[in-house]
């Protein structure tokens, strides 16, 4: 677990939750109660709604703590990369300095070397200004989880936009239930500070509830279209705008996009994508670097 100190980070994580602490409060208080107190809707409506709440907290804060797929710093000063078909030395036998990988910690011709974090990182991983880092498959660093989206949350991003859908959705229907179903005099049966009748009062929360979920509705619809595109092409958003900034053709790829899907989300069922679980990683995902060199007896 870990979370990042970026001020612009908090701040927007804090102005997340209390958006919706207040769509909570506003939806159940001045929609829902005065709307659907007679019947038993109110508390389904209101278990819904907030079923739907929980479900964005936990989604975002598995994005926010999870490890995105940070690439381990090598702290061996004398660990070379071997590669296949690069060679810096026309040496064949090598110097008596050279260390043997094993099998596991082999570095093929596609990975490289930091030259920001001196990490050895593998083919698709990117460098993060902000956490300082390079990221695994690496897709953009988002502040409204104040945490990189890469190979290891990206399930939990995706899971974090739909269910901020949702809930953006059901409580547009609730708020045009409660105004269809309305009283004809305004009458909410809540009073406001000094007694008032709460109809005005009732009409600014609708107004601003209505931005608000409006807001984050058709920002989530946006963002998530990008992140089915971006994992349907197999091709993270960094890599879209270097292979735009080469004018190279995008690469084919003979996958399917369920199977693209799966790579994100898991090989279980499909309804466990819409869980909010970690996603088992094999020992071949981990990156491990030797502390020092091994030795051969000769």
């Amino acid at each position: 677990m870990q979370f990042r100190k970026d001020p612009c980070g908090i701040f927007c994580v804090l102005l997340i939750y209390a958006s919706l602490a207040y769509a909570d409060y506003a939806l159940s208080r001045w929609m829902i109660i005065p709307t659907f107190s007679e019947g038993i809707w109110a508390p389904v409506h209101m278990i819904i709604f907030n079923t739907f709440l929980l479900l964005v907290v936990i989604s975002h804060a598995r994005t926010m703590l999870a490890d995105p797929g940070i690439v381990p710093l090598n702290k061996s000063s004398d660990l070379k990369i071997r590669r296949q078909a690069l060679e810096y030395s026309d040496d064949e036998s090598g110097s008596d300095n050279e260390i043997f990988l094993r099998p596991e910690e082999y570095v093929g011709e596609d990975w490289s070397v930091c030259t920001r974090c001196e990490s050895i990182r593998p083919p698709r991983a990117h460098h993060c200004r902000v956490c300082r880092r390079c990221i695994r498959r690496m897709d953009h660093h988002c502040p409204w989880v104040n945490n990189c989206v890469g190979e290891f949350n990206q399930k939990h991003f995706l899971q974090f936009l739909i269910y901020v859908g949702l809930c953006s959705g059901y409580a547009l229907l609730v708020i045009i239930h409660s105004w269809i179903n309305h009283a004809d005099d305004g009458e909410t049966g809540l009073k406001g500070p000094r007694g008032q009748n709460g109809h005005h009062i009732k009409v600014v929360h609708t107004i601003m509830l209505s931005i608000e979920a409006l807001l984050f509705g058709m920002f989530v619809l946006a963002v998530s279209c990008d992140q089915l595109s971006a994992i349907f092409n197999d091709e993270t958003a960094i890599e879209s705008v270097q292979r735009r900034n080469r004018r190279s053709p995008r690469r084919s790829r003979r996958i399917s996009k369920i199977s693209l899907l799966r790579g994100v989300c898991g090989n279980g069922p499909v309804w466990s994508w819409f869980i909010p679980c970690s996603l088992s990683t094999s020992e071949r995902d981990v990156i491990h670097f030797p502390t020092a060199p091994p030795h051969y007896d000769v």
